[in-house]
């Protein structure tokens, strides 16, 4: 980061006076709303009345004059309210330290202070620009014609705070840009970067090359007039302008202007599809120098500022390698390959650029000369080689992650941070063991990605995820959640937010969704089970270890968004750019530890809504776009799209490209192209549906009723029209409008506790399997928060009703009549019974002492009981109750399996320790102690085939299969299934040897196949299942809740 210039005194200003606040002044309302976060604010008793009218005091100097113009015209906007100018209230400004420059610098001094009292605002900056910064919080502190009283310190981490427009590929009409100034002056943006020239097009007027415009312009270019006044435009609002002119690559339309220049002959006219094309200038021609050298001194004339972009990414070395004339050169200058060539180039450049008193900045790519530590680096490949760029000296800028024009949640630009915290590292000194896996998967252009998945198993029981795609430093997953088989995970990465749903095993299958939309993952395991001493095949993450003493970070001036053109119109670019580009100009301003991105998308919906009154025009632009697609019916797409978002990442450009389209002639009407990158309506949706869940309160389920009617009737509504603009989005109204009624039909059966048929059922999960896959361009994005109200939606009913038992009601089991037995029945030291209809009775008392636990019957029909208080195994028969075996050394037996032979085993917890023991009890009644180091043992079970036995350890959510000797004793120990959350608790398998477990905490059953893959999870009412049972015939399952001392019914 830059250094600020005159700080100190500000800085200990505001804390003395903040220090003195904090003793007298307690808080008068709620933080005001402002986006970016201030460094420091204070707020006070009372408000300063804007309505009241107010004289401005301050330095008589013209940018200052513009400034406070423009900000009496917007304060009256908001307000409605003529400013009048009145001596008894007053705004008074003070700068310290006036700017000799109508150019802002690059080390300009944005800090500011602000202190409003009743009648009173006192803005005191170092700079005029720390005055335009704080003239932009005043407006937004305005609410109802009034200020907070209060005390601000503001000053933004990052120097480099910037947006890169890109008129090369769409001309945008120089208005457009204009607005795009206003807008980024208002959420502290500083620097815009143009992308003048391209393939597509060149849109710098050249007087000395006229060529260039001509002939690369004719879509649209802007005059050296045009620019000059856009530069002084930005300068009055605090704003750099940089320039870009893309070379060597990305120069079809230079190339067409003077194609003497060129490697090899090319186009006669400028490129109209996308992507990365051949062209590149002759590095061996020294016209092409000249050339260079004449041309950046014109831009120079017209852009002040210091910096100039040169590009230098993605050239393709074919032209190069194919001329003769060419290799024959860099074998003359012993330049081994292109990139040698290339770097041969970018010396040459960089001279010509300090001749011209510039300085070279340029994407990656330009690193891989020995340029001088001068040169400005702007990252498109990720932290890490930002990072490296700022370790070996380079100024560098963030760009990945800021990629507007790829459409992601403004969260995961929010949390993209270009000097982020270091993050704690699991410790491998405790890994016992691993699995890894290669995976792949393709994209409908470009290369297939591929890399490597690693599973860890730590000594406490944890389960951590490590991710390497090939080409990138390996990262550990953020709380991978593993069920069995079935992994899934959320990370960012370079493409953008990753969701992953894998089914591991020998190979590895599933989805992984970038940003919103759905990839097909294959893979093959690389090793699977290997113990801690077994080489992991992906290599473990280090901390962050590139700032040890500050001189690394100093070199990350901050980051810029970029609006690549191939998706951008000028009546779509304040939807593709704002307002998600708020969270971005946040992040760059505000401290690192500001990362709540509730409070950001609560801020950042209310900032758009604002802006919207002045000169975005994002609300403006979708309007138009329904309107143009369904005419007198624009209100209801608009009501339909609110379930609606564009494919992220490269989605829809991959898409354009399969079906042919993928160019500067594909018309950018689309309903896709007027949708925002995410929906603020299904983000509300989400978030009244997890607090109904959590809380079960009716006016959050009719207000969820009432937003899925909404959508329904809004989407037949369009149906019915029959708008032929209209006709290609049928089948998304349709789905809309079935997803909306099922979503209704969910929380009825959530409400009511009773569960859908299983047509159903299966019918919604269609449903919604297909809303998340792209059409149109669109994702349908409902699915998300329906797919959760799917997973709460219960498989069972209530059979046995609330407190019918107590809440340590466990142990059900099954006898040869159908009947079903639990213990603590109302009571502790009781086991009831529950005939078929559902009517339950106390059935046995227990000796006193005694408190029952898991049932298991033989095939004689007696009851055995796990007396957890008294160390016991009771036994039940024939009308007499008696202690079938006892060991003072047992813990608190909890559950029972029995074999055929009328062999008993019990788990053994130690909740204390989480510790547990295994013990097996012969048909005489003795007891051994089969294992003593296991984990808190709890769910038992025998497998149909009696080969197997299988316990749980509840507390470190695994489950082992032993295998059952003809002796009756266990060998081969293995991992079956591990869990990384929830706990688990009582088991039964059924006859084809599937294994039922209660999910203790989640609220699920879940079934797993006789390897140990999750079939299915059960939903249930509640969330404290604590054992299960099945009826004779396995068409119904039995599950004992604790929370409510009931038991629940399923069919299977």
């Amino acid at each position: 980061m830059l250094p600020s210039n005159n700080s100190s005194w500000l800085f200990m200003r505001f804390i003395c006076c903040s220090i003195l606040l904090l003793i007298s002044t307690v808080s008068a309302s709620e933080p005001p709303n402002l986006l970016p976060v201030p460094t420091r604010l204070v707020l006070q008793q009372g408000e300063f009345d804007f309505s009241s009218g107010f004289n401005i005091d301050a330095p008589d100097n013209i940018l200052l004059n513009q400034a406070t113009e423009r900000f009496v015209q917007r304060l009256a906007l908001q307000t409605g309210v003529d400013i009048a100018d009145t001596p008894q209230q007053t705004l008074r400004i003070t700068v310290t330290d006036a700017r000799q420059s109508n150019i802002p610098v690059v080390q300009m001094n944005e800090q500011y202070q602000l202190r409003i009292s009743q009648h009173e605002i006192e803005l005191d900056a170092t700079t005029e620009i720390g005055v335009l910064r704080g003239l932009e919080t005043l407006l937004q502190l305005e609410k109802n014609g009034k200020a907070p009283a209060l005390q601000l310190y503001d000053a933004p981490r990052f120097s480099w705070r910037g947006v890169l427009l890109d008129p090369a590929r769409r001309f945008l009409p120089f208005p457009t840009l204009l607005r795009q100034l206003d807008i980024m002056a208002a959420v502290k943006l500083n620097v815009l970067h143009l992308h003048l020239t391209d393939d597509q097009g060149w849109r710098f007027e050249s007087k000395r090359f006229p060529r260039l415009h001509q002939l690369g312009g004719k879509q649209g270019y802007y005059t050296q007039q045009q620019l000059r006044q856009l530069v002084q435009y930005a300068a009055e609002r605090g704003i750099r302008v940089v320039p870009e002119i893309d070379l060597p690559g990305h120069t079809t339309a230079l190339g067409v202007a003077y194609p003497e220049l060129m490697s090899q002959p090319g186009p006669k006219q400028p490129e109209k599809h996308w992507g990365v094309h051949p062209a590149v200038l002759d590095p061996t021609n020294e016209a092409v120098y000249d050339f260079l050298t004449e041309l950046i001194t014109e831009v120079t004339t017209v852009f002040p500022d210091p910096y100039l972009h040169i590009g230098g990414d993605e050239v393709l070395s074919e032209h190069w390698l194919g001329s003769a004339h060419i290799v024959k050169f860099m074998q003359q200058h012993q330049l081994a390959d292109a990139t040698a060539l290339h770097a041969y180039f970018n010396q040459r450049l960089h001279s010509i650029l300090q001749q011209a008193g510039r300085t070279m900045m340029g994407w990656d790519e330009i690193t891989q000369g020995s340029l001088p530590k001068s040169v400005l680096v702007q990252s498109w490949r990720g932290v890490e080689s930002l990072h490296q760029a700022a370790a070996e000296g380079y100024d560098t800028v963030l760009s990945t992650g800021y990629y507007l024009d790829q459409p992601q949640f403004a969260a995961f630009h929010y949390r993209n941070d270009p000097a982020p915290a270091n993050r704690p590292l699991p410790d491998l000194s405790e890994l016992t063991r691993w699995s890894a896996w290669h995976f792949d998967f393709e994209r409908l252009r470009g290369s297939a990605i591929t890399g490597k998945l690693a599973l860890l198993g730590l000594t406490d029981g944890t389960v951590h995820a490590l991710m390497e795609f090939d080409g990138r430093s390996p990262v550990f997953v953020q709380q991978p959640v593993l069920n069995a088989d079935k992994l899934s995970f959320r990370i960012d990465s370079w493409m953008g937010p990753l969701t992953a749903d894998f089914t591991l095993g020998e190979t590895l299958q599933g989805k992984l969704i970038v940003g919103n939309a759905p990839y097909q993952v294959n893979g093959s395991a690389i090793a699977l089970q290997q113990r801690a001493d077994k080489k992991l095949p992906v290599a473990a993450p280090v901390p962050y270890t590139y700032d040890t003493d500050g001189s690394t970070t100093q070199h990350i001036l901050g980051g810029e968004m970029a609006l690549w053109g191939e998706l951008v119109t000028q009546d779509n670019i304040d939807i593709r750019l704002w307002p998600n580009g708020f969270a971005v100009a946040e992040r760059l301003w505000s401290a690192q530890d500001v990362t709540d991105e509730d409070s950001m998308y609560q801020r950042l919906g209310w900032l758009n809504q604002r802006l919207n009154h002045f000169s975005l025009q994002n609300i403006r632009q979708q309007q138009q776009g329904y309107t143009a697609l369904a005419g007198e019916h624009s209100q209801a797409l608009a009501t339909v799209s609110e379930a609606f978002e564009p494919a992220h990442y490269y989605h829809r450009l991959h898409q354009k490209s399969a079906a042919g389209i993928y160019h500067q002639d594909a018309p950018l009407n689309l309903l896709a192209d007027f949708l925002p990158a995410e929906q603020s309506a299904v983000r509300q949706f989400e978030q009244r549906l997890q607090l109904w869940l959590e809380q079960r309160q009716a006016v959050d389920k009719h207000w969820l009723n009432e937003q899925l009617a909404k959508w329904q009737t809004a989407a037949n509504g369009l149906l019915a029209t029959n708008v032929a603009t209209l006709k290609p989005y049928n089948s998304l109204m349709q789905q809309l409008a079935a997803l909306s009624q099922s979503g209704q039909l969910m929380l009825n059966s959530i409400e009511q506790q009773k569960p859908l048929l299983k047509t159903k059922r299966d019918s919604i999960a269609l449903q919604l399997e297909q809303a998340a896959t792209i059409q149109h361009e669109i994702i349908i994005a409902l699915h998300r928060p329906l797919q959760k109200l799917l997973e709460h939606t219960p498989h069972s009913h209530i059979w046995v009703k609330a407190g019918t038992f107590s809440g340590a009601v466990e142990g059900p089991a099954v006898d040869t009549a159908g009947n079903l037995y639990a213990v603590n029945f109302a009571t502790a030291g009781t086991v009831g019974k529950v005939s078929a209809d559902g009517s339950a009775s106390r059935y046995i008392t227990l000796a006193p002492g005694s408190t029952g636990n898991g049932i298991v019957f033989d095939e004689n029909g007696a009851m055995y009981i796990a007396d957890y208080t008294g160390h016991n195994i009771l036994r039940y028969h024939n009308g007499k109750l008696n202690t079938f075996s006892h060991n003072k050394t047992m813990n608190q037996p909890n559950d029972l399996a029995i074999m055929q032979n009328g062999t008993l085993f019990a788990s053994d917890p130690n909740w204390a320790d989480n510790s547990g023991k295994l013990w097996r009890i012969s048909r005489n009644g003795q007891s051994e102690l089969m294992r003593a180091d296991m984990g808190t043992t709890n769910g038992i079970a025998v497998s149909p085939d009696q080969q197997f036995l299988y316990v749980n350890e509840s507390v470190q959510r695994t489950v082992w299969r032993f295998r059952i000797l003809p002796d009756n004793s266990l060998a081969d120990k293995t991992l079956f299934a591990r869990f990384s959350e929830y706990g688990l608790d009582g088991m039964r398998t059924d006859s084809q040897g599937n294994l039922f477990i209660a999910r203790y905490g989640k609220g699920v059953v879940a079934k797993l196949d006789k390897n140990g893959n999750l079939l299915q999870e059960y939903r249930l009412n509640n969330a404290l299942p604590t054992n299960v049972a099945l009826s004779r015939d396995e068409k119904t399952l039995y599950v004992t809740i604790q929370q409510c001392g009931c038991i629940e019914r399923i069919a299977l």
